[in-house]
Formats: C-alpha cells, structure tokens, sequence
C-alpha cells in the first residue's frame, strides 16, 4: 500500500500531464480508489531535438521507456528518476510536469493501475550502464517501434513534436 505522500504526490502531477487518456481522472477516483494497486511510473528521456527516445529492452514486454513500481515510501516521480538510474546508469532531474497520465496493466492478468510518464532531456552520448539482460537504447520518436502497449509510441510521437513546435 502507498502512504499518503506518494498517493498525494500522483494525485497532484495527474492533472498536471501534457497528455491524460481520456476518463483517467474518474477511473483513477472510483476504481483505484476503491482497490489501491500498486503506482507505476516511467521516465520519457529525449534527445535535445526530441527525435529520439531512451528505451529498454524488456524481457516480455518488448522496447518501453525505463520505469516500473513506486515503492512505498516514494512519490512517483522520485520512483521513475529511480528506476531510470537503475535501468540505464542515466542520473537526470525531470521537468516539472508529466507528460502522459494513463491506466495500464502491465499484464494480461494484472489489474490496471495508474502510470505517470515523466520526462527529461539528455545528451545522446550520455554513457548507458544498463541493468544485466536489459540493454539500454536510443530510439527514433517516429518509428513505430515495438513496444507493450501499442498506442504508447504514437502518444510519445505526438509529445515530442509537442515539444519540437515550441
């Protein structure tokens, strides 16, 4: 279970993301509410143009940005910036809004639960350590590259070229 800090922490950047899936908000008061499951979180790392993204490779899950569960006593931003770390050796701060709020299921017989997609810049030529069986990559935005959930590359697409026109 989540202490406050973290629940609080997710209930505020939660509003606060570029993009939401749309009826997160009344899924997240009503479902989750009802039957806390564990937060997620991830971390969208980009190269300074936004043309290429720092993903994993997954064990079953295929490519997919760094992230996983927020542990108990940590917010979910403090959980992706973790998670980046342990995955890919990279130690960045993320900006100050999420880019991506969604329910996910992280497997067919798992409940969905609330993900938030912070995200960050970094040089490509930033040294990758990877965690042991998980290669470390950098992946063009605009490829549809194989990920777990289908829509996520285009929604990453979408916010880099968000970012790119400002």
């Amino acid at each position: 279970m989540h202490d406050k800090r973290a629940v609080d922490a997710a209930i505020r950047d939660m509003p606060m993301a570029h993009i939401a899936e749309e009826g997160l908000q009344c899924w997240f008061q009503s479902d989750w509410h009802r039957d806390p499951r564990p937060l997620a979180a991830d971390v969208w790392v980009f190269t300074p143009d936004f043309r290429h993204i720092l993903v994993v490779q997954h064990r079953w899950r295929g490519l997919v940005p760094p992230g996983g569960q927020v542990e108990p006593d940590e917010t979910p931003r403090g959980g992706a910036l973790r998670e980046l770390t342990e995955e890919t050796g990279v130690e960045i701060v993320a900006a100050d809004r999420p880019a991506f709020a969604a329910a996910r299921s992280y497997r067919k017989d798992w409940s969905a639960t609330l993900n938030l997609s912070y995200w960050a810049i970094a040089d490509p030529a930033t040294e990758l350590v990877p965690e042991v069986g998980q290669p470390a990559r950098w992946v063009d935005v605009d490829t549809d590259w194989r990920t777990f959930h289908k829509t996520d590359s285009r929604v990453i697409a979408r916010f880099a070229e968000q970012q790119r026109s400002r």
